[in-house]
């Protein structure tokens, strides 16, 4: 359906005429008189518009508006004219009752309209959602207690809870954006500070973030939600009484239908719950961390840009607090401002991090070679060709092969120390490349004569044959 054909075609003419602020003032009046009571006279409406409006019936002009000249002349006349506009456009209806009395009655787009409008001139914050509570109390009773009409009931509910929830969601993620316009139109620190305090704090933290993180907290309820309609969603024959009862709701035309359509509804919940904190809540606390920078930064820069004696004391507490030996600089200050320095005592009082100074570029420092020792020479000559050196390991290696190309560590004569502290160096020599064997550990120990010694094969290197 189109939407001209669910509301009159000119049904908001009367908000873009001259007089459209007296229009939306008498929607108003409509709508309290609407929720007041259940049927409502026509001369209730007339006091009512009459009291209320009696100042902006006064001074509007009607300017190209079809008023009689008998209507224009008194404040009467005014009001019985915008009941007969508002009845012309199409706001209410009006029919006689048995009392001969002329009653009015709110086609129900004018209805939501007007509920829209009057919440949309409330400026008090919103309070008292409770969509994960509620979706979590609907499932928890009927599955503890309730029949197969209130589980089906409760699958429904808890559906239009979550829509409900994620079009909060999205109401208060745009509406933070909403506060970063308005804050780019602020240039006073006072108008900053009120606006993030007293509209973003209780227009949307208090009013929406405070609700999501404690009382009505996805993280909360999300275990508990998700248990109870998988367990349904895996029942059988609970599915099968559930879309009976639905089936004679008239929620769809065969129970294979209804079927489908509550576990469809069961899985889109599930998916919404998983994925709630990650592409909303993750997002709208950042956002709100971003505003609160933002607003931190502006308030920083208004401040420090002023002319006047607050930014200037703002530059001087900026350097003392810059200075860890500001007594001179309080000093030359205490006859400007009234400054006084004041400490006290902590925990980190006694004791301060050591700050690296500053390396300045020395003169380069020669280094003496000193002439090599002779003894120390032949010291180490002596070592390389000891006992014990790698020619004499790889000459040990070659006794214990002969002819052979692999011998075993159980072939090796383990006699006296010497013969163990040379078959322990060829097993640590055989990972050199310069080695002329190479040696393969197969796990184990061999024991001869109080000495134990790895199990090893050693083998040849082909290049080495």
């Amino acid at each position: 359906m189109k939407f001209f054909e669910a509301v009159p075609d000119e049904l908001f003419s009367p908000l873009a005429s001259p007089n459209r602020a007296l229009y939306a003032d008498a929607l108003d009046v409509l709508c309290m008189a609407y929720r007041q009571k259940l049927r409502l006279p026509e001369d209730e409406l007339y006091s009512m518009l009459r009291s209320r409006l009696e100042q902006q019936l006064a001074d509007a002009t009607f300017e190209g508006e079809d008023i009689d000249e008998n209507e224009l002349r008194d404040i009467s006349g005014r009001a019985r004219f915008l009941i007969r506009k508002l009845c012309a456009k199409g706001w209410f209806e009006k029919e006689r009752g048995p009392d001969f009395r002329e009653y009015i009655t709110v086609p129900g787009y004018a209805s939501r309209l007007l509920e829209l409008f009057h919440e949309l001139r409330d400026d008090r914050p919103a309070r008292g959602f409770s969509y994960v509570f509620g979706t979590y109390s609907a499932l928890r009773v009927a599955d503890e207690t309730g029949s197969a009409y209130e589980k089906m009931a409760a699958v429904y509910t808890a559906f239009d809870n979550t829509q409900a929830l994620i079009r909060l969601l999205r109401l208060v993620y745009h509406n933070v954006k909403h506060y970063f316009q308005m804050q780019l139109e602020l240039h006073d620190v006072g108008e900053v500070l009120s606006s993030y305090f007293d509209d973003f704090g209780q227009k949307v933290i208090e009013a929406y973030i405070r609700p999501l993180k404690i009382k009505d907290s996805v993280p909360k309820y999300r275990v508990p939600i998700r248990t109870v309609l998988m367990r349904w969603a895996e029942d059988d024959e609970q599915l099968a009484a559930m879309a009976r009862a639905a089936q004679q709701e008239r929620r769809g035309g065969t129970m294979e239908d209804c079927r489908a359509d509550i576990l469809r509804r069961i899985f889109w919940v599930q998916e919404c719950y998983d994925d709630l904190e990650h592409d909303y809540l993750d997002e709208i606390d950042a956002q709100v961390r971003r505003y609160t920078r933002a607003a931190t930064q502006k308030i920083e820069n208004l401040t420090s840009r002023e002319q006047n004696v607050r930014g200037d004391l703002d530059a001087v507490l900026t350097a003392l607090s810059h200075s860890r030996r500001a007594d001179g600089l309080t000093d030359r200050l205490r006859p400007v401002f009234q400054l006084y320095e004041q400490s006290y005592l902590s925990e980190k009082s006694l004791w301060y991090r050591k700050r690296p100074g500053k390396r300045s570029r020395a003169a380069a420092v020669l280094i003496e070679e000193n002439e090599t020792d002779a003894a120390s020479a032949a010291q180490a000559a002596a070592l390389l060709h000891s006992e014990y050196g790698r020619a004499a390991v790889a000459a040990c290696v070659q006794g214990w092969l002969g002819d052979r190309d692999t011998c075993l560590s159980t072939d090796i004569p383990l006699e006296n120390d010497r013969d163990y502290v040379m078959s322990l160096l060829a097993v640590l020599s055989g990972g050199s490349r310069r080695a002329a064997y190479q040696v393969e550990e197969l796990g184990g120990s061999v024991c001869e004569n109080g000495y134990s010694i790895p199990k090893v094969q050693f083998s040849r290197k082909e290049n080495e044959k």
